[in-house]
C-alpha cells in the first residue's frame, strides 16, 4: 500500500491540464469503489440495502468527480483568460556614462584599469590647489 501512495504522490506531481485531473478523479473513484465492494458487510445487509446503499455512494460518488472535473476545466479557462488579457510589461534599459563636476564635487573621478572610480579629494590635493 505505501508504494502505491508513493506512486500516487508522483502522479499528482505531474497534473498539468483538466484532462489530466479528471483522469485521475476517474482512477482514484473506481479505486475507492472497488475498495468499498470487496467489504463483505454486503450479505449481511439483503439484495435491496446493498442496492440503495451502492446507488447512494455512486451519486455522491459521480457528483464529487463532476465538480472536480468542472472546477479544473474552470480554473484552467480563467488562467488562459487573465494571462490573454494581461498586458506584458517590458521595459527598455539603457546606461548612460556619467562624470563628476572637477570643480563643484568634493570627490574626485579617476580612471584605473579602464573603470572610472570615484574617491573623496585627497587633502594634499586641496592644499595645492590653494597654493
Amino acid at each position: 500500500m505505501k508504494s502505491d501512495m508513493g506512486k500516487f504522490i508522483n502522479l499528482a506531481g505531474k497534473i498539468k491540464t483538466p484532462l489530466t485531473l479528471s483522469g485521475l478523479v476517474v482512477v482514484i473513484l473506481y479505486a475507492v469503489y472497488r475498495q468499498v465492494l470487496s467489504l463483505n458487510i454486503f450479505e449481511n445487509i439483503g439484495a435491496n440495502s446493498t442496492f440503495v446503499l451502492l446507488q447512494n455512494i455512486l451519486d455522491k460518488i459521480f457528483w464529487l468527480a463532476l465538480i472536480s472535473i468542472l472546477l479544473g476545466v474552470a480554473s484552467y479557462l480563467v488562467t488562459f483568460i487573465l494571462s490573454r488579457q494581461a498586458p506584458r510589461s517590458s521595459s527598455s534599459v539603457s546606461l548612460i556614462d556619467a562624470s563628476l563636476d572637477p570643480h563643484d564635487s568634493p570627490y574626485e573621478q579617476h580612471i584605473e584599469n579602464g573603470k572610472k572610480k570615484i574617491r573623496p579629494h585627497r587633502k594634499s590635493d586641496k592644499k595645492e590647489d590653494k597654493n
